[in-house]
């Protein structure tokens, strides 16, 4: 995957879903990139940190189970300038996991392993736990179930609530980066939690 820079935030507080200069190029939304630069970008206050932190527990925890294959669509107010847009610090993360189970798996075994990261009615303990909207959807179905439920998340995510138009991120499932981005934020706290 090639690495893209995460965009800025334009005038109204949200990542530009496409380079406005180039509209058909394929930097765009989602933008590719990956934990390190999430921490560099976003961890600028306790509250965003305390989210970092959760976020990289739950793909620990994610990772356990035996996905490590695939990629997860990172968005909600927490990659946008929600201070400014709503006078307040982000609640969550919202994430979507894209995964491929691993060679004779099946997301039986998968969700056996930690039912609490899966089962739709633990959705509010996720939230506590790793400060997570977290949702999963599997690579392996059918060709047209995977682009039905791609466009589903496309159109939920690649606007806000007021409709207005914004991006979105994408990470590797892959939790190589983790351990150092941990460190990096653990750093932080202990020095005041500000960038």
């Amino acid at each position: 995957m090639v690495i893209q820079e995460i965009p800025n935030w334009n005038e109204i507080g949200v990542i530009p879903p496409m380079d406005m200069e180039h509209p058909t190029s394929a930097y765009r939304s989602p933008y590719k990139t990956n934990i390190l630069k999430i921490v560099e970008r976003y961890a600028t206050s306790p509250q965003r940190i305390a989210i970092l932190l959760g976020f990289i527990k739950f793909r620990n925890e994610i990772n356990k189970t035996g996905l490590t294959d695939g990629f997860q669509w990172i968005d909600g107010s927490f990659i946008e300038d929600v201070e400014l847009i709503e006078k307040r610090p982000p609640n969550d993360i919202d994430v979507v996991t894209f995964f491929n189970l691993a060679p004779n798996e099946t997301q039986q075994d998968v969700v056996m392993r930690n039912p609490n990261l899966f089962m739709p009615h633990m959705g509010k303990w996720r939230k506590q736990e790793f400060k997570v909207d977290s949702y999963f959807q599997s690579l392996g179905v059918s060709k047209e179930q995977l682009v039905e439920r791609t466009v589903y998340w496309y159109s939920m995510w690649s606007h806000r609530r007021d409709l207005t138009w914004k991006g979105f991120l994408q990470i590797p499932l892959d939790a190589t980066l983790d351990q150092q981005a941990l460190i990096i934020l653990e750093t932080m706290l202990s020095e005041g939690g500000e960038q």
